[in-house]
């Protein structure tokens, strides 16, 4: 085993509390301790059992994570006595665990034995009886997987390793690691890996094992049997391939002290997603007997080393590549269904003549005037009526703003992340042969805060180009396309907002989407699908993190995301002379088919990659969108939508709101005359005519009875873009 060396961080010493009432000692004799996820509860397991019975002690929180609050007063005690295992006799080390969500309970002896309670409601300890146990599987643990004591237990995330500490005898301490093939049942295991402790320098018993979120870090108190005039200290090893015992690489030690004195850590645990530590202890000293210790951690898991989550920042970035993809596929899909929408509308043009005098000579240029705008061709553009020569439009354009916010990524293996993003695009788009044709460009800005007790955030500028069309299909049904590049500029910042890395990064990225405008039932319901996929890639970058001291070499990162999805969509739309009105919305079940991703990174202070593994938020997700819309007579249109994209798998979601700004550009051609007899009998005469992507009008004006005549004209030429 190679050893390392790394600068020493130390928790700081925030607290203490005894959990036993009215003082009295050893109840509980504190031998395992736990902490739920939101912080509101804390269980204790007793080493010194009254007339050899075997209890869990549960505490509530008044404030989450600090022990100051903690309910001693009102505590439950539950016996897990006579329920399956004898959990062994008195002064029997035991373990408290619970799977990944809580609903299942582990009860572990040092000799081997080992009850298990399925739990109705996550973490609900109190209602455990002979009705929630597993049933015993009469296996001794300690010959099962020939382990001399079991000190203390821990699984990974998903359940799929066990680790057992042989703590016992001093001088002969090491690690099993246990491969699970059904995760969460200790029956299933194959002893893969032992890791010796000794060269680390143990002295005493080892006893209690943690990792830090992502398996990259192990950590393992020492105890030294009621003495507490020698130090005794928390191991710490780093690990290459997470969660693997066999990639571990001592990385240093903490001498454990609380108060200003040492202390015995019969056990202990991480809460606040990494940035508290508690130790409990059974040894009396001048803060009492059985005694709970609070750490606040400079870091998240910061003993000994801080590092940065690079879960958590990786995974916020693939988020960032995933949403630009998102962002771009639904605006013009947006694009698509207007487009469908008001594909039957008459010409959208206004040739009008106002005349509003008397004069006989006007009067009698009005039946020419008129006759003039006959001559003027106009080109109706519907996506219903074939007409290969005639069924053209001039290029139209539109913009769209989008504002999201949300929550995403809140797993075992990373932490949740605030993001809000701000988006804007300006396309292009024609209609050829009943087929829309058209280019967009979006520029996009994301920011993130990552949740992970760092303080840290990223903020991405994107720039994507897309290409897009609809195809008419058989039986009033249509094929979207779209593809669609993006180049993007990430910066990490320190909690400080001080740019403390940056990377490039570019994608690639299509979607098809199906859709039948045949409208099912009285809500006008209308089915639809669509695939969708990317490919990322992400420069190397280096990531200066002057916080915790530590330089970090991240890799260049390839990845694919993408997702298939199938829902319904409806669209009712009221005509009220020159406008309409739109009711729209959608709901969709989306299938997230992103693969987990593995990103190598490398630190400075102990030079070993390591693999970090980004996985999957939540296969199944579900978006709805409810959206108004009105148009006038020239073509123009403002849109309002809003959109929610939940994921059932976890708790993250993200909410846009989405502002439609368009314009049906076609030709058209205006012919005015205004006569004011008020004003000096003034009159206008004006002519404005689009040609294409340019406007060209002429005005003139003239006083008819001045005595003094006015006389003005002018040609424009502009262009609208």
């Amino acid at each position: 085993m190679q050893t390392i060396h790394a600068e020493i961080v130390k928790p700081v010493f925030k607290q203490f509390k005894d959990p036993n009432q009215d003082g009295v000692d050893n109840v509980p004799s504190t031998v395992s301790i736990q902490i739920t996820p939101d912080g509101k509860k804390m269980f204790l397991l007793d080493h010194l059992e009254n007339a050899g019975s075997k209890k869990v002690y549960i505490y509530n929180l008044t404030t989450p994570f600090d022990i100051s609050t903690l309910d001693v007063a009102n505590r439950t005690i539950v016996s897990i006595d006579g329920h399956g295992d004898d959990l062994a006799g008195n002064l029997d080390n035991k373990d408290i665990e619970f799977n990944n969500d809580g609903t299942k309970v582990f009860f572990f002896s040092e000799f081997g034995s080992l009850q298990i309670h399925n739990l109705t409601t996550p973490y609900d300890v109190a209602s455990i009886s002979s009705s929630t146990l597993v049933a015993d599987d009469g296996l001794n643990y300690k010959t099962k997987y020939s382990v001399n004591n079991i000190k203390g237990v821990e699984f990974n995330n998903d359940g799929t390793k066990m680790y057992f500490v042989n703590g016992f005898p001093a001088g002969q301490t090491d690690i099993a690691q246990i491969n699970l093939s059904t995760p969460f049942d200790p029956t299933s295991g194959t002893k893969v890996h032992t890791l010796d402790t000794e060269p680390a320098g143990v002295a005493y018993f080892t006893m209690e094992p943690s990792f830090d979120d992502d398996g990259t870090r192990l950590y393992i108190s020492e105890a030294n049997n009621n003495n507490t005039t020698n130090t005794t200290y928390m191991y710490v090893y780093k690990l290459s391939d997470p969660f693997e015992l066999s990639s571990a690489t001592f990385a240093g030690k903490w001498p454990i002290t609380a108060n200003g004195r040492n202390i015995s850590a019969y056990s202990w645990t991480f809460g606040n997603n990494g940035m508290k530590a508690y130790i409990a202890t059974e040894d009396a000293n001048a803060d009492g007997d059985d005694i709970i210790y609070e750490y606040d951690l400079t870091c998240p898991y910061g003993i000994v080393l801080c590092e940065t989550d690079a879960v958590t920042a990786i995974g916020a970035q693939v988020e960032i590549a995933k949403n630009v993809i998102h962002q771009n596929t639904s605006t013009i899909f947006k694009r698509f269904e207007w487009l469908r929408r008001n594909d039957e509308r008459a010409n959208l043009t206004n040739h009008e003549v106002k005349l509003n005098f008397h004069n006989p000579i006007l009067a009698a240029l009005k039946a020419n005037f008129e006759n003039s705008l006959k001559n003027i061709q106009f080109t109706q553009a519907s996506l219903k009526k074939e007409n290969s020569s005639k069924n053209k439009k001039n290029w139209s354009h539109w913009s769209h703003v989008d504002i999201s916010f949300g929550r995403v990524g809140d797993t075992a293996s990373s932490k949740p992340k605030e993001v809000e993003t701000w988006g804007y695009m300006y396309g292009l788009d024609k209609l050829i042969d009943n087929k829309i044709f058209g280019y967009a460009f979006r520029y996009g800005t994301d920011e993130v805060d990552l949740e992970d007790g760092s303080d840290n955030a990223l903020e991405a500028h994107t720039f994507s180009l897309n290409m897009y069309s609809s195809i008419p299909l058989k039986s009033q049904s249509n094929l979207n396309l779209l593809f669609g590049v993006s180049y993007l500029m990430l910066d990490q910042l320190d909690r400080n907002n001080l740019e403390s890395g940056s990377r490039n990064g570019k994608q690639i990225y299509t979607s098809i989407g199906y859709e039948n405008e045949n409208e099912y039932t009285k809500y006008e319901l209308i089915p639809f699908g669509k695939f969708e996929m990317g490919i990322t890639q992400f420069s190397d970058y280096t990531n200066f993190d002057l916080i915790s001291n530590n330089i970090e070499n991240h890799e260049r990162l390839t990845f694919r995301t993408g997702n298939v999805s199938a829902g319904l969509k409806f669209d009712n739309i009221l005509y009220l002379n020159d406008k309409t009105y739109s009711r729209n919305g959608f709901i969709e079940y989306i299938y997230d088919l992103t693969p987990d991703i593995n990103h190598y990174v490398r630190s400075h202070i102990d030079n070993v990659t390591l693999k970090k593994t980004i996985k999957t938020h939540s296969l199944h997700n579900i978006k709805g969108n409810i959206g108004y819309e009105y148009m006038n007579s020239n073509g123009s249109t403002i849109a309002i939508n809003y959109e929610r994209f939940q994921s059932l798998d976890e708790s993250g979601h993200k909410d846009s709101l989405l502002i439609k700004i368009g314009r049906a550009k076609k030709q058209n051609a205006d012919f005015d005359v205004i006569y004011d007899p008020i004003n000096n009998n003034k009159t206008e005469i004006s002519y404005l005519k689009n040609l294409g992507n340019f406007k060209l009008k002429l005005n003139s004006n003239y006083s008819l009875f001045s005595k003094i005549p006015d006389y003005g004209a002018n040609i424009e030429l502009s262009g609208t873009f």
